[in-house]
């Protein structure tokens, strides 16, 4: 009896993910080749999984313009990574003798930093969690150490903070 197939023969796990979403997740060698030539700034967005945005209340809100549709147009920069531009679109209108703002729609815009820094990773190299981020950050921190010895060293650690608290 012939084994029946959904046309997905041959293909990895990582080819079928790309086959059905289209998301494909990065190698652990090209997340390592990100993190060594990203700054620390962009690093801290990417383990975080997000930007930090000034709010209302701190960065005031301003408008730089109005676009084709009549919506007001403010843009943000994170103050992290510098990277990150979120635009967002406002729209205004006169509701019952005041005047009300509501927020449209946001997306964000990657620039290119001064010194030619970038927040994406290379096209084609696939999608790089913030775990992957995470974790090629703190293997990089700990290269050469011995498990064993990271071992030993928490057992003697928590034994002296148990020595500490007996007196």
């Amino acid at each position: 009896m012939a084994e029946e197939t959904s046309g997905r023969a041959g293909l990895s796990i990582q080819g079928e993910q790309a086959q059905d979403t289209g998301w494909v997740k990065a190698s652990d060698d090209d997340v390592d080749l990100y993190v060594d030539r990203v700054s620390d700034e962009v690093l801290a967005c990417r383990e975080r999984g997000r930007h930090l945005f000034p709010s209302i209340r701190q960065a005031g809100i301003h408008f730089t313009e109005v676009d084709d549709d009549g919506l007001f147009v403010r843009r943000l920069t994170c103050t992290c990574c510098l990277l990150a531009v979120r635009v967002e679109k406002w729209e205004g209108a006169r509701r019952g003798g005041r005047t009300r703002f509501s927020r449209v729609t946001s997306g964000l815009v990657y620039q290119t930093g001064p010194d030619g820094a970038e927040y994406l990773a290379p096209s084609g190299r696939g999608h790089m969690t913030a775990r992957q981020i995470g974790d090629s950050v703190a293997s990089k921190a700990l290269a050469g150490e011995s498990i064993t010895a990271l071992r030993k060293s928490i057992k003697q650690a928590q034994k002296r903070a148990a020595g500490d608290g007996k007196a």
